[in-house]
């Protein structure tokens, strides 16, 4: 029986005046509760990968994106949570963020506070990306 992956965006959310990341810690309620991760979730049927980012990131934090980059894929061939995520760089001034129900905490931290805080999917994800060369842009 072939895999069935779930497919989704998720973004690196960097603050250009706080020069921080943004990290959201899952709700003890939803799966991987209390991981800190980047916000974003699943494409919806009939959904562009760019659609997908925006109504995630709107969703899930109030920010409203209009600038975004490619960042990296990341696929996860394991059965029990096989998944195919597009990565994105978006630049934010917003500070204050609108928490959705799939989340109880965000955070602003610096790079190394975000290397420190989320998986060892993410970090690898983050480090074998162009997001510093994004964010050094800034």
């Amino acid at each position: 029986m072939a895999i069935q992956y779930w497919v989704g965006a998720k973004a690196v959310v960097f603050n250009t005046k706080l020069r921080k990341l943004l990290i959201l810690k899952r709700s003890v309620y939803d799966t991987d509760a209390g991981f800190w991760e980047n916000p974003g979730g699943k494409k919806e049927v009939g959904e562009t990968m760019d659609d997908c980012l925006k109504r995630e990131i709107l969703e899930e934090t109030g920010i409203v994106v209009n600038e975004f980059e490619y960042l990296y894929t990341s696929v996860n061939n394991e059965k029990t949570h096989p998944y195919f995520i597009i990565g994105y760089f978006v630049p934010t001034e917003k500070e204050d963020i609108e928490l959705s129900f799939e989340h109880i905490e965000y955070r602003w931290v610096t790079i190394d506070e975000y290397l420190e805080l989320v998986d060892m999917t993410i970090r690898h994800d983050f480090r074998n990306s162009k997001a510093m060369e994004y964010i050094n842009k800034y």
